[in-house]
């Protein structure tokens, strides 16, 4: 049975979070819209896995799945210039579970400050044959040439 669990790919993690894109909003909205972060949740196991989501928006592409803001690090030094975390966050309400079948894996986004130098994003996911999980996108799976959208004077 356990066999049935691991991962599909040797050095793989079981399930991940890899980076998509960045979509900036037009020069004349970044005051109010830091853009968005597109990320793609991947299962490499042999189960499918559940994600809590938020109800569906006609206007997004990708789906709203419930995560936390987490900081990484304590702030450091060089800290000004970077676009702040929220100051306030509240997942939307949970109104159903995305399964994530095996060796597949699901687009969704997410407010470009949700991720930042000295914060993360995580989130958590179920399989009916393993425990719970949680799994983390940093700062560091930003890929560097797309950092420069996080820079406060990018935003104007």
């Amino acid at each position: 049975m356990l066999a049935s669990v691991l991962a599909l790919g040797a050095g793989q993690s079981p399930v991940f979070i890899s980076f998509d894109h960045v979509e900036r909003p037009p020069a004349s909205r970044r005051d109010l819209d830091p853009g968005l972060l597109y990320l793609r949740i991947r299962n490499n196991t042999r189960a499918a896995i559940h994600i809590f989501a938020g109800p569906p928006e006609a206007s997004s592409i990708g789906v709203d799945l419930l995560h936390e803001i987490v900081e990484a690090s304590s702030v450091p030094a060089h800290a000004s210039g970077w676009i702040l975390p929220p100051s306030r966050y509240s997942p939307a309400d949970v109104v159903t579970t995305v399964d994530i079948q095996p060796n597949a894996d699901l687009l969704f986004s997410v407010p470009l400050n949700h991720v930042g130098p000295w914060w993360k994003l995580r989130i958590a996911f179920r399989s009916e044959k393993q425990p719970d999980g949680l799994v983390d996108f940093t700062w560091a799976d930003v890929p560097k040439n797309e950092r420069h959208a996080w820079k406060m004077d990018a935003a104007k």
